[in-house]
């Protein structure tokens, strides 16, 4: 039996956006301005990155000056977002402080451990094989594993046997990972005929990964609440 009805996720994250956008904000001002050096620097990394596949990359390349505390910024600010969007979402708004970032280390050790067990379990594969369809195949079958960044939010210990049914975790998976790349492309597609360009592409991607944790967090809350 599927126990995550797409359309009801996708209707409450958008929902839910739309009654706590307030709040959503208040706890987005802090780690945005933590995060802002390091998102100045994308335009010259982005530069760099160009010159690796045009195989052009200049010997005397430089990183930015002190790109790496500014990436520990950023990695700390989105970190304390997807914890905080999280706890809202299944402990409701009282759980959150306004204004104020998350400044548990244990439980920000672990959301990125996980996050990097993660990204390894899914490009691995692909490194090794030259088959960018082994990063999805790998996903799908580690999908379950990403509930473990609600119970991390929530302050619960990490959960490795959960026992999805099939149409679940092929519903979860649809939700946290083709649902985004479909709307991505499609958005892609959109600034290439309207010539918005990289602009449109950063707002779809906040939007995104706002509506990514949200509905993670309604997952959660559906697939414990059916055990």
């Amino acid at each position: 039996m599927n126990k995550l009805p797409i359309l009801k996720i996708v209707l409450a994250g958008f929902a839910f956006a739309a009654t706590h956008w307030k709040k959503l904000f208040e706890i987005t001002i802090v780690p945005l301005i933590l995060a802002l050096p390091f998102l100045l620097t994308l335009p010259e990394m982005f530069g760099i990155y160009e010159q690796i596949l045009s195989g052009d990359l200049k010997t005397d390349v430089q990183l930015p000056t002190n790109f790496l505390y500014y990436f520990i910024l950023f990695g700390f600010a989105y970190v304390s977002i997807s914890i905080h969007i999280i706890r809202i979402v299944v402990l409701g708004e009282e759980s959150v402080k306004s204004f104020l970032p998350t400044f548990d280390i244990a439980k920000i050790g672990r959301y990125l451990l996980l996050t990097i067990i993660i990204g390894l379990l899914t490009m691995l594969p692909v490194l090794i094989t030259g088959m960018p369809i082994l990063q999805l195949i790998v996903y799908f079958l580690i999908i379950p594993i990403t509930l473990n960044f609600v119970r991390i939010s929530i302050d619960l210990p990490n959960q490795y046997k959960w026992n999805l049914n099939f149409p679940t975790q092929m519903n979860l998976f649809f939700i946290q990972a083709i649902l985004p790349a479909i709307v991505s492309i499609i958005f892609i597609f959109l600034a290439d005929l309207t010539n918005l360009g990289g602009a449109l592409d950063i707002v779809i991607k906040i939007i995104l990964f706002y509506w990514s944790q949200i509905t993670l967090g309604f997952c959660y809350k559906i697939i414990s609440q059916s055990d």
